[in-house]
């Protein structure tokens, strides 16, 4: 699920960052991304989910802002998506969970009954 209103607002600050240049990491990164074949949306989305990281972490531990940490994660994309840093330091691969295909009320059971889920195993 996702927030719209929120992501705009997250789009708008790392625009706000490439605009006046603050941290020059964001913009470098922004280049080196587009530079890659990246769409600039895209890229932009990469930055912002970094940024909504480092967001939570400086609220969650109560620290401050840290422009080399920033930038040494910015420096990992697009591949540190896929690989984040749990509390110890140490990285953890992330993988997307898949939901479950699911079924239709009207639709034959996946069960190989030959009734409709809402008759068979959808009760």
């Amino acid at each position: 699920m996702v927030n719209y209103n929120l992501q705009s607002q997250i789009l708008e600050v790392v625009e706000n960052q490439v605009k006046i240049n603050d941290p020059k990491c964001t913009k470098r990164t922004l280049n080196r991304l587009l530079g890659l074949g990246y769409a600039e949306d895209e890229s932009k989305k990469m930055i912002g989910s970094v940024l909504v990281e480092e967001m939570y972490n400086i609220t969650k531990h109560e620290r401050s802002f840290d422009e080399k940490r920033y930038a040494k994660k910015l420096s990992l994309l697009p591949d540190y998506l896929d690989v984040i840093e749990n509390n110890e330091g140490s990285a953890v691969k992330v993988t997307p969970v898949e939901a479950a295909p699911t079924v239709g009320r009207n639709e034959p059971c996946p069960c190989g009954s030959g009734k409709k889920y809402k008759k068979c195993c959808g009760r």
